[in-house]
């Protein structure tokens, strides 16, 4: 929430439509439209959650702030 500026986080730990076992972390934040903050992220728009893949480089800066309010608590 630090690093986000999110009021909240929800986590979800998958694995049935793909292979792998994997977690989506999302941020929710008090802008977000009342009814769709208090959804799945995903009801936002499944085609556009769906074109959002990983991209280690884009998201390079976002995960090294992660690591390290992470640290800070270690």
């Amino acid at each position: 929430m630090e690093v986000t500026g999110a009021y909240r986080i929800n986590y979800a730990i998958c694995g049935n439509s793909e292979p792998a076992l994997h977690a989506h972390i999302v941020p929710r934040y008090m802008t977000e439209p009342e009814d769709l903050r208090k959804g799945l992220p995903w009801s936002y728009a499944p085609d556009v959650i769906e074109a959002i893949k990983f991209d280690y480089e884009r998201d390079r800066d976002l995960i090294e702030q992660i690591a390290g309010a992470i640290k800070k608590r270690l």
